[in-house]
């Protein structure tokens, strides 16, 4: 398993891709920009705080899903499009353990552009001149954002589960298109108690409510609708690698 972890890293660093969605991460602040130039007046009365509330909502709301997305079918389809698969299913180690290296890989490196998102909303904040930093409400942010990351995480399987069906880097793609979109409805109808990808809008809200809500509270049943759909994906991704054909 250790070795599979190794492995998968070792392909990440030879790629671009990490360094575009450190990218991504770095330039999202300039959404809540856009945002602002709507309602300027609301926009410059925002504090240091608030405008730092407002990255926990863009990730959940837009550049979170697809990005993860991106990363998804990177991760699991880019074998397929280069026409080495067989040499993964055939090595001398059991199938789930490339799954579950590729599924910690994803977690870890995700998991960090959170953090990193954080920041860079910091960061933004005090650039612009943003007054009333907060440390304690900076934590409650970080907080916030991790568990949106953690929420999106358990979509993860079921995109990674089409990419290794479909054998490539589009349907996934696609699925995440669509998850996104289902978020961004599903925040706006008030389906987060049930729909996964809408969740994480029940703890930073929508693009409809821009002032950059504090936290809710995400009932227990939803986070085991969202841990079931994790479970659930990554059993069927697992049993689907394991019988794959090597020829696929």
């Amino acid at each position: 398993m250790l070795r599979a972890v190794e492995v998968e890293f070792s392909k990440m660093r030879r790629s671009h891709i990490p360094l575009w969605t450190v990218a991504i991460v770095a330039i999202a602040p300039f959404m809540t920009g856009t945002m602002g130039s709507a309602d300027r007046a609301w926009f410059d009365s925002l504090t240091w705080l608030q405008y730092v509330r407002l990255g926990p909502m863009n990730l959940s709301t837009w550049y979170g899903v697809l990005l993860l997305g991106l990363m998804t079918a990177f991760t699991f389809g880019r074998e397929y499009t280069e026409g080495v698969v067989a040499n993964v299913l055939t090595t001398p180690a059991r199938r789930e353990y490339w799954v579950l290296a590729k599924v910690f890989i994803l977690g870890v490196w995700y998991l960090a552009l959170a953090v990193l998102s954080v920041v860079m909303q910091s960061a933004w904040a005090a650039v612009l001149g943003k007054h009333g930093f907060d440390a304690a409400g900076a934590w409650t942010v970080l907080s916030d954002t991790l568990r949106i990351a953690l929420l999106l995480l358990c979509t993860m399987p079921v995109v990674a589960l089409t990419a290794v069906v479909t054998r490539g880097v589009l349907a996934p793609m696609i699925l995440s298109a669509l998850g996104f979109s289902a978020g961004m409805i599903g925040g706006i109808a008030g389906w987060g108690d049930w729909l996964v990808w809408a969740m994480p809008t029940t703890i930073a809200g929508s693009f409809m409510q821009l002032e950059g809500q504090p936290a809710a509270d995400l009932a227990t049943g939803s986070w085991l609708i969202a841990i079931g759909v994790f479970v659930v994906g990554l059993f069927s991704l697992v049993w689907y690698v394991d019988r794959a054909d090597v020829a696929s």
